[in-house]
């Protein structure tokens, strides 16, 4: 498997320069609707599950390896929906870019993981003293390990720390240049098939969530082109998790556009259980946590999460949940 095709979701507090979006700028409005996808995850399964067969508008996806770029994408108004981690859009937040959270896909955070090779004698947090560990500023993957860290009370300047991507982490695990990393699936399951060890998850420690975002401007002009598509990301999401059939093709489908493992896929999918949900009080309350540990960590300022979130769509995606519940009552 080449693992290279794998999303990396770093999520550094950088400005990218404009000019590397020039070309998104032009074609912006080429369509109706522009959409940031990673690693062709949304368009695939929107295109498995047939949601998208009688769209009343024109659909443009743009794709990226990586939140930030989707980020800054949104912020330059080269697209009008992005679909991407929690911190690239709570940094630029921070600078009053012009973008709104409006929904939150939602996952199973077992995909979110701190792991150690399968010899490893780590049993515990408390066992990293004194290790390598390899972490991503400013990604879930440097809030997973401090803050498992500072619960196991291992003074943070008790651990030696290469700060990698994902991609660069897994390989320095499997070569024994650092004794655990902090990541997320793909890279997840693709250690533990490889026999190494979850040492623990993202479960009751950080939030690790997933943003539906758009430009403000959109919001403004495309209000119904939004509503609609993020009601047909939801029913996407909800047939993908409905039967192991669903999860199966839709794993299928997105291996054979990456190039990837279609059992690590399989269980990619299986795990994470993403689903599409309306922005909730939790929601607000877990980003202004991770503004707050970034705050400390000296990457972003401090700032009231709510003025990041839209709630007005909110209704929209309520909606289809209660559909969705309805139809698999029958």
């Amino acid at each position: 498997m080449s693992i290279n095709s794998f999303l990396s979701r770093s999520a550094l507090p950088y400005v990218l320069p404009a000019v590397l979006f020039s070309s998104f700028l032009t074609a912006a409005h080429a369509a109706d609707l522009t959409v940031g996808d990673q690693s062709y995850g949304n368009r695939t399964v929107m295109e498995a599950a047939g949601v998208l067969n009688d769209l009343p508008y024109t659909l443009e996806w743009k794709q990226f390896i990586a939140g930030s770029p989707v980020a800054e994408a949104l912020n330059a108004g080269a697209l009008d929906v992005g679909l991407l981690g929690d911190a690239p859009v709570l940094f630029l937040g921070a600078l009053g870019a012009p973008i709104k959270v409006i929904g939150i896909s939602q996952q199973n955070l077992d995909g979110v993981a701190i792991v150690v090779g399968k010899n490893s004698l780590i049993k515990t947090a408390a066992d990293l003293k004194g290790k390598r560990v390899a972490i991503w500023k400013g990604s879930w993957s440097q809030q997973l390990m401090l803050t498992a860290l500072d619960k196991a009370g291992v003074p943070r300047d008790a651990v030696e720390y290469r700060y990698l991507n994902a991609l660069d982490a897994s390989h320095a695990l499997d070569g024994g240049s650092v004794d655990a990393i902090a990541t997320w699936d793909p890279y997840v399951i693709q250690q533990e098939r490889q026999g190494s060890r979850v040492l623990l998850t993202a479960k009751t420690l950080i939030p690790a969530q997933s943003f539906i975002v758009v430009n403000d401007k959109a919001i403004k002009d495309k209000r119904a082109q939004i509503s609609d598509f993020i009601q047909r990301l939801q029913k996407a999401r909800a047939w993908s998790v409905a039967s192991k059939q669903n999860t199966d093709t839709y794993a299928t489908a997105w291996a054979a556009l990456s190039k990837a493992d279609p059992d690590v896929a399989r269980g990619w999918f299986e795990r994470s259980a993403t689903t599409v949900v309306p922005i909730s009080p939790q929601s607000i309350v877990q980003a202004q946590q991770t503004i707050d540990f970034f705050n400390k960590e000296g990457l972003t300022k401090s700032y009231p999460a709510a003025n990041v979130f839209d709630e007005s769509f909110s209704a929209v995606l309520g909606a289809g949940e209660e559909k969705t519940a309805t139809q698999a009552q029958r």
